[in-house]
Formats: structure tokens, C-alpha cells, sequence
């Protein structure tokens, strides 16, 4: 295990501030307006952090994200991120979850879901809760959910190994073109 460098109780605004940090733990950080605030960085541990600006998380990889806010501005906020375990937080933020592999979250609010968790390989979600928009899981494959509340439109479209347990799902036209669905 890394030494872990710690930055607490401070803000980051403007573009790319905390720019290509490894293992290190965030706590009690807001991430201000600006663009990409942690970008192409490693082994990250994100503790009570608060979210403002666009694109906080991008080719983030290996990560833990616990007891998060996450503004509406902060959208398209996690992309390209590898290896990512969310717990306890709350997303006000659409266009979250693209393009990424083995991501698990437990716990967690989503108010916007429109176009969250496109392109995902290996999904894990235990009791997450999902409101509003369209499309939530497009073009996923290998998804284990334990627990989902949603009532988001079009969900799970041209997905495949899905496994659904414990689930409410209020929707219309999901699971279209889906394959190995239980």
C-alpha cells in the first residue's frame, strides 16, 4: 500500500488544478468552477469532497469516492476512469459514468440520470436510487445490481450480462436489444 499524501479542508477552482496527483486522499475539498479539476490521476481517495465544476473526474483511475456531493454543474463529471468504488453520495449531475471498467457503487442518490452509465464494463450497483432523464446503462455489459429504485426512461438499451435482484424499476421501453438478461 502507497504512502497516501493528504490534502484537506481546501478549495480548487479554475482549470486542471489538481492535475495528474497519485495516491493521495482528498478530504473535505470542494472542487470550485473551472474545468477538469482532477485529471489523469491514480490511486485517489475522495472523502467528504464537495463538487462544483465541470468534468471533475477524468481518466481518474483506481479510486474510492465516499460521502460526495455532487452539484448539477459538475456534470459529465466522471469519464475514462478505471477501477472506481462509490459509496454514500449524492449526484445532482447528468451525463455521469462513461467509457469505464469494473465501477461499483453502493448507496448512492442519482437526481439526473439522463445518459449516466453508457459504455460501462463490469457494473456493480448496491441500493442506488436513480431519478429523471433517459438512457441510464447504454451499451453496458457485465452488470450485477442488488438493489435500484428508478424511474428514468429507456433503461438498460443494447446491454449485455445483466443481473437484475431487489429492483423498482418505473420505466418505459427497457431492456431493449439486451442480451443474457436475468
Amino acid at each position: 500500500e502507497p504512502y497516501m499524501h493528504l490534502i484537506q479542508g481546501q478549495s480548487f477552482g479554475g482549470e486542471r488544478p489538481l492535475f495528474g496527483i497519485q495516491d493521495t486522499r482528498l478530504e473535505n475539498v470542494t472542487i470550485m468552477e473551472g474545468e477538469s479539476g482532477i485529471k489523469c490521476c491514480r490511486n485517489i481517495e475522495m472523502e467528504n469532497c464537495h463538487f462544483i465544476g465541470k468534468y471533475p473526474l477524468w481518466h481518474v483511475d483506481k479510486s474510492i469516492v465516499s460521502n460526495c456531493h455532487f452539484e448539477v454543474s459538475a456534470r459529465s463529471a466522471i469519464w475514462y476512469s478505471d477501477m472506481m468504488t462509490m459509496r454514500n453520495s449524492v449526484i445532482d449531475a447528468p451525463k455521469f459514468f462513461r467509457e469505464m471498467k469494473d465501477l461499483s457503487l453502493e448507496q448512492v442518490l442519482i437526481n439526473d440520470a439522463d445518459e449516466t452509465f453508457w459504455n460501462i464494463d463490469g457494473l456493480r450497483l448496491k441500493d442506488v436510487t436513480m431519478h429523471q432523464g433517459t438512457y441510464p446503462f447504454m451499451n453496458s455489459r457485465n452488470i450485477y445490481v442488488d438493489g435500484l429504485k428508478c424511474d428514468s426512461l429507456y433503461v438498460f438499451q443494447y446491454c449485455k450480462e445483466v443481473e437484475v435482484h431487489h429492483a423498482e424499476i418505473v420505466t418505459k421501453d427497457s431492456f431493449w436489444e439486451c442480451e443474457n438478461v436475468t
